[in-house]
């Protein structure tokens, strides 16, 4: 779904409570999918990298763990990590998250129950785990990035450079 598409359905929201939201579990797959291939997609690794790292420069300025949310930390750190074409492992996302590992483990059980992520065992050791984006974590974190896009152009004091 474009921008334009999506700016367009939020602003009926409010006049239409039965519509399902766009990104919901009831959305149509048609209404949760990736740009036309002859636009550049939003979601790219440096702008997935940008992501990460102004959610974690918040952490200069603020007391540790006011802004604590795992569940989003991880699904940063598994969007860039299927840009960069990686595989993250249970305990890597788990000290991503900067939170108690028993905290990350529910919210990757949050994150996999919810369809944005799985868990993949690793064929060469039984040991390890890895947990990666669905296609539909994916196409929603792109849906995300769109938006945030479309707010930032809209402010002509910021400069977005192309990725």
């Amino acid at each position: 779904m474009s921008v334009q598409a999506l700016a367009t359905e939020q602003s009926s929201w409010g006049a239409r409570q039965s519509t399902a939201h766009p990104l919901s579990k009831a959305a149509p797959a048609a209404m949760v999918s990736s740009p036309p291939a002859a636009e550049e997609p939003a979601l790219t690794r440096h702008r997935a990298r940008m992501l990460l790292d102004l959610y974690n420069a918040r952490m200069k300025f603020f007391p540790t763990g006011l802004f604590a949310d795992p569940a989003w930390d991880m699904l940063l750190d598994l969007t860039h990590a299927r840009l960069a074409g990686k595989r993250v492992s249970v305990s890597s996302l788990c000290i991503a998250a900067h939170v108690p590992a028993t905290t990350a483990l529910r919210r990757i059980g949050d994150l996999v129950t919810s369809g944005l992520a799985t868990r993949i065992k690793d064929e060469n050791d039984g040991r390890r785990v890895f947990v990666e984006l669905t296609d539909d974590g994916f196409a929603r974190m792109g849906l995300y990035l769109e938006s945030v896009l479309k707010s930032m152009s809209a402010d002509t004091s910021l400069v977005l450079k192309k990725a």
